[in-house]
């Protein structure tokens, strides 16, 4: 079959600039490209209309009504002219007397072929008939007749449901070529998308579901497809081309991703796996992806996302093992090397940190669970697609305090204690849960015991093993709701801080 004639004719337009165009008669103002520049120049008009570019330039009761707004169409066409000129370095005047000229002959052509429009209902058989029924200008008769189809439409649902029912079985490839024309036109309307897809939730989901438009593998979200419209729209791309209606999706992604919108959060560490998230989404195809030009768009969001004053949100905490990690797992899923750059000289500051083994995990793990972060650490900084030389320069840093941590963890073995343990603090006995070489926990006890407190203390150790009383000083390192105290300590008396150290090591304690 035939496709629309006005895409087999040679074009009558110039592209002099992004997405400006010039068109050097009546007959191309038809085409897409220069359909495309009359619906961003007279967007507004046309929003408030609910009107297309089409129906607009095919159907000459509307384009009487909008030349009879003598200021209103004045302004539009210096609107276009402006753009031409300073795309051509002309004068505006002269493009204004060229776009007055062309629109006036085009308004005498639709006339003409209004004439020979059949007064019965249109339908897709109509279409493509009266597409070929001229080998210039069967497609702007086409367009004619489906504006006046369009006409009186009073929403968006209603035009776009007129457009849809003609996708009847049979339907010949120009007749869908036109109405995807016509329903990629509805699209770039800027009413019309959260009137045919939903009210706006998010920027994620809207991605979501203008692609599921195009293909059910993007459909990932629960709401992918949340009216008739969306339903309708995808079943008919399913099995015909829409290539407009392509292009119009793209540039609707293109525009989110492009704006300061969220893709789904203003918190930082809720939209980098969000923007992870659309960017696998987007590139599953790769000829879509570079269509989309999903990389650059992406880079630009993760600039915005990753940077010096958003880190403490993107990984928040204290000790510097769990912020090692998140920096790592971000830098090895963020897309272009300026966010990587920035994740990596924080990992840096964090590794080369003075105070790296006093604040790599909380002080109230054990050393079996210091052990264990440590080793994924390892894992994790082999496989975050760091440079060989940064690689080797963190292990230089990060094995030697494996190897600490594993000495102190004969030290670190805790010991229950029986009825007969307890502490003397302020003159209070209190019950040892269990100690270690280095660390007590004892309670209940009602009080307040803040983070990093210091106490001073008597413990009283009674076993068959051990009968000991030393002196000791340290810092609280957490106090449970259920009151008990964990601490780390020291003793005071050097022979008894030996005699408990070849308690739990006799091997290390004979080195004290």
């Amino acid at each position: 079959m035939a496709e629309m004639n006005v895409s087999s004719a040679p074009s009558g337009i110039t592209e002099v600039g992004s997405g400006v165009v010039l068109c050097q008669d009546a007959h191309s103002l038809s085409e897409r490209r220069a359909l495309s520049m009359i619906g961003r120049v007279c967007r507004d008009y046309l929003d408030e209309n609910i009107l297309t570019p089409i129906e607009l330039l095919h159907h000459s009761g509307h384009a009487k009504l909008l030349n009879g707004a003598e200021n209103l169409c004045a302004a539009l066409v210096q609107k276009a002219a402006i753009a031409q000129a300073q795309a051509t370095n002309t004068a505006v005047r002269d493009k204004m007397k060229k776009i007055y000229a062309i629109t006036t002959a085009a308004i005498t052509q639709v006339e003409a072929f209004e004439k020979k429009l059949p007064a019965t209902p249109l339908t897709h058989r109509l279409l493509t008939q009266l597409n070929g029924s001229d080998p210039l200008y069967g497609a702007r008769i086409a367009y004619c007749a489906l504006a006046h189809h369009l006409n009186m439409s009073k929403s968006w649902t209603e035009k776009s449901g007129r457009v849809l029912a003609l996708f009847d079985a049979g339907v010949e490839p120009a007749a869908v070529a036109v109405l995807d024309e016509a329903l990629s036109e509805i699209l770039q309307a800027k009413t019309a998308v959260p009137e045919l897809l939903g009210k706006f939730r998010d920027a994620r989901l809207r991605i979501i579901q203008l692609m599921a438009l195009l293909d059910a593998r993007y459909a990932t979200d629960d709401d992918a497809f949340p009216t008739d419209f969306s339903n309708r729209l995808h079943a008919i791309a399913a099995k015909h081309p829409m290539p407009a209606v392509r292009e119009s999706v793209i540039q609707l992604v293109r525009r989110l991703l492009l704006s300061s919108v969220p893709l789904l959060s203003e918190e930082p560490a809720e939209e980098f796996p969000a923007t992870r998230e659309v960017y696998a989404l987007l590139t599953k195809d790769r000829d879509f992806a570079i269509e989309l030009g999903a990389a650059d768009l992406f880079e630009k969001r993760m600039v915005r996302l990753v940077t010096a004053e958003k880190l403490s949100r993107l990984i928040p905490g204290h000790f510097s093992a769990p912020k090692l990690m998140q920096g790592l797992k971000l830098f090895e899923e963020s897309i272009g090397e300026g966010p990587k750059e920035i994740l990596l000289k924080y990992i840096s500051y964090l590794f080369e940190h003075r105070d790296l083994e006093k604040e790599f995990v909380d002080p109230a793990y054990s050393n079996e669970e210091k052990t264990e972060i440590a080793q994924e650490l390892r894992k994790k900084l082999i496989s975050a697609g760091l440079s060989d030389h940064r690689r080797e320069q963190f292990l230089g840093i990060l094995d030697p305090l494996i190897q600490r941590i594993g000495q102190d963890q004969r030290k670190a073995t805790r010991t229950q204690c029986g009825p007969e343990d307890h502490v003397l603090l302020e003159g209070n006995r209190i019950p040892l849960k269990n100690w270690s070489a280095i660390g007590l926990l004892f309670g209940p006890i009602t009080g307040t015991f803040l983070e990093g407190e210091l106490l001073k203390l008597t413990v009283k150790i009674k076993n068959p093993k051990l009968q000991i009383t030393f002196d000791a000083e340290g810092d609280v390192v957490r106090y449970s709701d259920e009151g008990f105290v964990a601490m780390k300590y020291r003793c005071l008396d050097a022979q008894m801080a030996k005699k408990v150290a070849l308690y739990f090591d006799p091997l290390a304690g004979a080195r004290v």
